[in-house]
């Protein structure tokens, strides 16, 4: 009886995501990066596929819109990294003071505690 219970709950664990958020390869990806910033593409990559993934199970790792949103604005791409900074904020609200401070010193507007833009 107990080897049943023991293999019923081996089962049911493998069946149930490792973690609350999805972090893809985030973590092999920033290594390989800060080992040879050239990897800079396969680091991008690497976060556009965590976020899409968690996006699917609402499950988005905290700091992975910020960090690809980072990404973009090193490129230039001050627009997309507005949109993925803002995401960031909504996704997970103890980020809005430095959100913000991120989103308004871009020149986009940061929402405020009451929800109303500032």
């Amino acid at each position: 009886m107990m080897m049943a219970a023991l293999m019923t709950l081996t089962g049911l664990a493998a069946c149930a995501p490792a973690t609350r958020f999805e972090w893809g390869a985030y973590e092999p990806a920033l290594y390989a990066y800060a080992q040879n910033p050239e990897n800079r593409e396969a680091y991008r990559t690497a976060l556009e596929r965590a976020i899409e993934a968690g996006r699917k199970r609402d499950a988005v790792a905290p700091g992975l819109l910020a960090e690809l949103g980072y990404l973009h604005l090193q490129a230039g791409e001050t627009t997309q990294a507005l949109t993925l900074f803002q995401e960031e904020r909504a996704r997970f609200p103890e980020s809005a003071v430095f959100m913000d401070r991120v989103i308004v010193g871009l020149g986009g507007q940061a929402a405020v505690a009451g929800g109303e833009a500032q």
